[in-house]
């Protein structure tokens, strides 16, 4: 988060089709949400189902999904795709139909990977196109939820209707970002809280860590989260105040409900670039990124 528009870096049932082609009729279990494996390499493509996946028969593809396969990428029967549906389940489809009305397939295999740690990002709402570029990258880097924040000294101020507006773009935004990256999961993109409103948003975390410019000598993201000594399963948010900063008032609320105060550094980052950060520095923290 930061002053003066930049940020201090001080801060407080498919597994059964597993590795084989299985019938067009077996069932489906559930999948670990994670980046996609393998099965990828066999179809360049991949659509994310509005609804579950199912062994066999229509695919829920939004209609601009839709019009992509068909009209643009000219997919039709017997090509293969990688869907993704609306729970986390990932498998190899292969299509027995496309047309203008709808598509369906087959599913050929799933899609196992390695698991992605559960980290979320509280991020203050910045102005401009910032939180596209955030929405955007800390989507490729994993992240499980992204929370907007709207605080006391946010420059960026939406009434509901806009507020709706926006998080509904930030949605697609992720969507095409997962799709990029070749993601199993979409980030959960929040509707826009405030400062009393983020306990509910957060509900699930084990563990929430602050940013804040004010609070020196707090230890780094990794050394929090090392100490936490959290499962693997549990859920990690860092939050990260807008252009004007956090108040003394609400991180003395945020502690006050259990979050801690950690540390980026000693460099000054911008707000966007601090969300990014603290996103990368938390999912290295719990494994991922490739270890890191």
């Amino acid at each position: 988060m930061s002053r003066r528009s930049s940020t201090r870096s001080s801060v407080s049932s498919c597994a059964s089709w597993a590795s084989r082609l299985v019938p067009a009729r077996a069932g489906p279990a559930s999948l670990s949400a994670s980046r996609i494996g393998s099965a990828h390499k066999m179809a360049e493509h991949r659509f994310f189902l509005e609804g579950p996946l199912v062994p066999e028969g229509a695919l829920a593809l939004s209609p601009q999904d839709v019009h992509h396969l068909r009209s643009v990428l000219r997919l039709g029967a017997g090509d293969e795709i990688v869907v993704v549906s609306s729970d986390g389940e990932a498998a190899l489809v292969r299509l027995t139909m496309v047309s203008a009305e709808g598509v369906s397939g087959s599913v050929r295999e799933a899609v196992e990977a390695p698991r992605v740690p559960r980290v979320w990002l509280v991020q203050g709402l910045a102005k401009g196109e910032k939180m596209d570029l955030v929405v955007r990258m800390v989507t490729e880097l994993g992240c499980e939820r992204i929370v907007p924040l709207m605080t006391s000294r946010s420059v960026v101020r939406l009434d509901p209707a806009r507020a709706e507006a926006r998080v509904e773009r930030w949605q697609r935004i992720a969507a095409g970002a997962a799709k990029q990256a070749q993601l199993v999961r979409v980030p959960d993109v929040t509707p826009v809280v405030t400062i009393a409103g983020l306990t509910d948003a957060l509900e699930g975390a084990a563990l929430t860590l602050v940013a804040w410019e004010d609070s020196f000598g707090a230890p780094s993201i990794a050394s929090a989260i090392e100490e936490a000594a959290l499962p693997a399963s549990a859920a990690v948010a860092i939050v990260i105040g807008p252009e004007g900063g956090l108040s003394a008032e609400e991180v003395t609320q945020l502690r006050h409900e259990g979050a801690g105060v950690v540390s980026l550094g000693d460099t000054i980052l911008r707000t966007e670039t601090a969300g990014v950060v603290a996103t990368a520095l938390a999912l290295a923290a719990r494994g991922g990124l490739g270890g890191v």
